[in-house]
């Protein structure tokens, strides 16, 4: 087995959920010792930094070491054993995006070699990608905070998300993930003639007004670069039931089929542009309280990323990978958050997008040696 190939395999066999990668990064902190790469613990995230013969310039790697859920679907050879079919490889994180993990480990291993390379480096692997993009929002503002952006000349980035190699993303959507609350009336389940207000129909009453809204949103905020705003309905609904631990595992139970419940509450996935990020949150809570509705984050919201096709950055990876096709996703990622200090990024990697979040998730293992070529070509460009 080669080395690249190991590597993947020894990566996947470790779960790393969000929230749940200190094993995976305690795992990349001794892969580096061993081939005598110091790295540094920066709040929950693992960072590599070389110093270039170029100190005005600097050049960041941004991978994500945590995987979502393996699903309520069984997996052919289980989600962290990792299975050779034919050219593909099978298993949780495959291509989302331990591949990309592998092919930047490989390229700092290569730049180690041979020596101090062109320009500063740094390599940061995070965490939280897959929850609410912390882990990259908290080295860009520790980047930040040491005053980098004001040292260097120019900085540039790639996210080694999957892309497969065909697409460079210079651009996505941000995302809010919002708590809408209902409030009804209790009462039994043999009189549902004396509930004035239903919970659970209110949250479908408000979902379908939102939905609607949302056609005119999509009108005022097309800007001809991102696909406008969507809302993604009720991802998750909660209404009379609880949630307990027993023996260790969270388990799902039902108040009372008998009574009607009188709170609801559902989960909503709202993807932004960027002028559209700045009012949604407020937009949508005047639309709620018109409603009777309480919105609350879910989680932290991630900003929309956007790196101009004039950059250079754009213009060296679009030069080198002659066939890709330059895109901005319809999806969230982590750029937003060096977008936000002045950094210019790109999302390109190894890995099937359409292989993400996905039951029995495969990669193509040869993708990422061409990758760590091609990323060592777009640096070397770069950097001159």
């Amino acid at each position: 087995m080669s080395q690249h190939e190991k590597l993947l395999n020894d990566l996947i066999e470790i779960k790393s959920y969000s929230g749940e990668e200190e094993k995976i990064r305690d795992f990349i902190y001794g892969w580096f010792e061993e081939k005598g790469i110091e790295s540094f613990i920066q709040d929950e995230n693992l960072v590599v930094h070389f110093n270039g013969k170029d100190q005005s310039k600097a050049f960041i790697f941004n991978s994500h070491m945590d995987t979502v859920s393996k699903g309520d679907q069984e997996w052919k050879y289980g989600p962290w054993t990792p299975t050779i079919e034919g050219d593909k490889l099978v298993g949780l994180g495959a291509s989302d995006m331990k591949g990309g993990l592998v092919a930047s480990m490989l390229l700092a291993e290569k730049m180690h070699k041979k020596g101090k390379p062109q320009t500063d480096m740094w390599f940061t692997y995070v965490v939280k990608e897959e929850q609410d993009g912390s882990g990259t929002q908290s080295f860009a503002d520790w980047f930040n905070k040491n005053g980098y952006p004001q040292k260097y000349t120019d900085v540039a980035g790639i996210f080694t998300e999957p892309t497969n190699l065909k697409e460079i993303e210079h651009g996505h959507r941000g995302n809010l993930f919002l708590k809408i609350t209902a409030i009804g009336d209790s009462g039994h389940g043999a009189r549902p003639h004396l509930i004035q207000k239903h919970s659970v129909r209110e949250i479908i009453r408000f979902s379908d007004i939102l939905q609607e809204q949302f056609t005119t949103w999509r009108k005022e905020f097309n800007d001809g670069k991102f696909e406008p705003p969507t809302v993604g309905e009720m991802t998750s609904i909660q209404a009379g039931v609880a949630i307990k631990e027993i023996n260790g595992q969270k388990v799902i139970e039902v108040e009372s089929p008998n009574k009607f419940p009188s709170v609801a509450v559902a989960t909503f996935d709202i993807r932004t542009t960027p002028d559209f990020h700045k009012v949604a949150f407020d937009r949508i809570v005047n639309l709620a309280n018109i409603n009777g509705m309480k919105v609350e984050y879910a989680f932290p919201p991630g900003p929309a990323g956007y790196t101009d096709i004039n950059e250079k950055i754009v213009k060296v990876a679009t030069e080198i990978v002659k066939d890709a096709k330059l895109t901005v996703s319809k999806g969230s990622a982590d750029l937003g958050f060096l977008t936000a200090h002045g950094i210019k990024a790109i999302i390109f990697g190894p890995g099937i997008k359409e292989q993400c979040h996905r039951v029995n998730e495969y990669t193509y293992p040869a993708q990422i040696l061409e990758a760590v070529e091609i990323y060592n070509q777009i640096v070397t460009t770069w950097a001159k």
